[in-house]
């Protein structure tokens, strides 16, 4: 598996992957990771129109759909349903209807299930938040893309901070940089002694 790290430190520490000391891909270069990024960003803005009206588009059709609020509303159903039961047997056990153990085995069943399906609602909710949360990242980025006003012959942190959420290390040579709105890019490099070529 990839190593990954988050880039919320300093560049300067770029070549440490994570909290580890040592890893088996080893140091990569601060100026290769800023060339590589200089090479992507060149990339996406030489191709901004179509990469991100595709990107868009793909978001679009990801959009909340009937579908997601007939899931949703199916689990908020699910879920009513259960509390209602578990009041009942709260009732029926007042009343002495019921074995204080049975009681107690059906609501432990019940809060089982009570829990899994609020977990499966609060992690279709989180989905769907997410689409939205890259669309906006999206709009922003094309927006910082249209202000640019040409390739950057120079790494910048600025744009580097407002567009890169991390890069994972795929192999030695081979960078995927992960961008905030939620699109990725793999960049790879040639290793040479003094100066890698990108």
């Amino acid at each position: 598996m990839p190593e990954t790290h988050d880039f919320k430190r300093p560049l300067q520490r770029a070549y440490i992957i994570g909290s580890k000391i040592s890893c088996g891909v080893g140091r990569i270069k601060e100026e290769t990771i800023k060339g590589l990024f200089v090479k992507m960003f060149n990339a996406i803005y030489t191709d901004r129109a179509k990469l991100l009206g595709d990107y868009k588009a793909k978001l679009e059709r990801e959009k909340l759909t009937g579908l997601d609020n007939e899931r949703i509303a199916k689990l908020n159903e699910e879920i009513e349903k259960l509390i209602k039961q578990e009041r009942a047997l709260f009732l029926i056990e007042e009343k002495g209807y019921a074995d204080h153990n049975l009681v107690k085995s059906e609501h432990e069943e019940l809060v089982k299930t009570l829990t899994q399906l609020q977990a499966e609602r609060s992690d279709w909710m989180a989905e769907i938040n997410n689409r939205d949360t890259r669309m906006a990242r999206t709009l922003e980025l094309g927006t910082l893309l249209e202000a640019q006003r040409g390739n950057l012959i120079e790494f910048s942190d600025d744009l580097y901070r407002k567009l890169v959420e991390k890069i994972v290390v795929k192999e030695r040579t081979k960078l995927i940089f992960h961008l905030k709105n939620g699109l990725a890019f793999e960049e790879t490099y040639t290793l040479k002694r003094g100066h890698d070529i990108f």
